[in-house]
């Protein structure tokens, strides 16, 4: 992993392997699980719509911007993730949120990149403002040991392979650490508490969303107090019973922290 004094990862040719193809087997597996043996709300159409649509969108936009076709790599993979975190009757806001996720990803830049997860920012948007039509599926996944164990080994491969594991092992135990607060000083039971620690949805945004190198700051003490903020505003938005609770904490602190860290790491430059 990098130090905090290591030159930080802008590109993905900064890596040796890129980290994209294992973030891919990983989500792939999931939702390959979730059919064949968890029985997932899902279904292949929703995947199909909604790579399909990340792809045309990335492909169009690469050739408009830079005047070039590129392999829609981070396409494939924002689209798998659309599938696998968003859940709704119909199908159409899989497709509103896949454009939306790589729409914004080039149109909402600061500083020479993205801000905010492409993923996490689309369902930000189709959360709070069309919760008749789209929520997140927590509860739909299964806490079982097989799965877990499989999400957390390759979530850690993936989170490594990123140079991220930092960022996870701190939201992990901060996480915790808040979940205790809330149960010892807040009355919240402690299985309510460290339920979503065992939960795939919580693994899921761990090493998927909160991992992004393209969206998280480039020095390790900077990851570590990303991380733990958004931990905070995670617990304090549980206290508070306001759903989909990780999402607008990642949300609101990329905002609050990632944008003047890069600001003022521009400014060092």
């Amino acid at each position: 992993m990098n130090s905090s004094n290591s030159p930080s990862i802008t590109s993905w040719s900064d890596y040796k392997i890129d980290p994209r193809y294992f973030l891919l087997a990983f989500l792939a597996s999931f939702f390959i699980a979730g059919q064949v043996y968890l029985g997932f709300f899902q279904t292949w159409d929703a995947l199909i719509l909604s790579v399909s649509t990340t792809v045309i969108t990335e492909l169009i936009l690469v050739r408009i911007i830079y005047k070039k076709w590129q392999f829609p790599l981070s396409a494939l993979i924002t689209g798998t993730g659309i599938s696998l975190l968003l859940s709704s009757h119909v199908l159409w806001p899989y497709v509103l949120a896949s454009f939306l996720a790589i729409f914004l990803k080039f149109t909402v830049r600061f500083k020479g990149g993205h801000v905010f997860n492409p993923n996490n920012l689309a369902l930000v948007i189709l959360l709070f403002f069309l919760p008749q039509y789209a929520v997140s599926t927590p509860k739909q996944w299964s806490n079982g040991f097989g799965i877990m164990l499989l999400i957390l080994l390759l979530g850690l491969i993936v989170a490594y392979s990123a140079n991220r594991l930092d960022t996870v092992v701190a939201f992990l135990v901060g996480f915790f650490v808040f979940s205790l607060v809330r149960h010892y000083f807040f009355g919240e039971p402690l299985l309510g508490a460290m339920g979503p620690l065992w939960g795939a949805s919580l693994q899921l945004f761990t090493f998927y969303m909160i991992t992004d190198p393209k969206t998280t700051p480039g020095s390790r003490k900077a990851r570590i107090i990303f991380a733990i903020m958004v931990a905070l505003v995670d617990s304090i938005l549980r206290t508070l019973s306001i759903t989909n609770s990780q999402f607008y904490a990642s949300f609101l602190i990329s905002l609050l922290f990632t944008m003047p860290y890069r600001a003022y790491s521009k400014k060092l430059k």
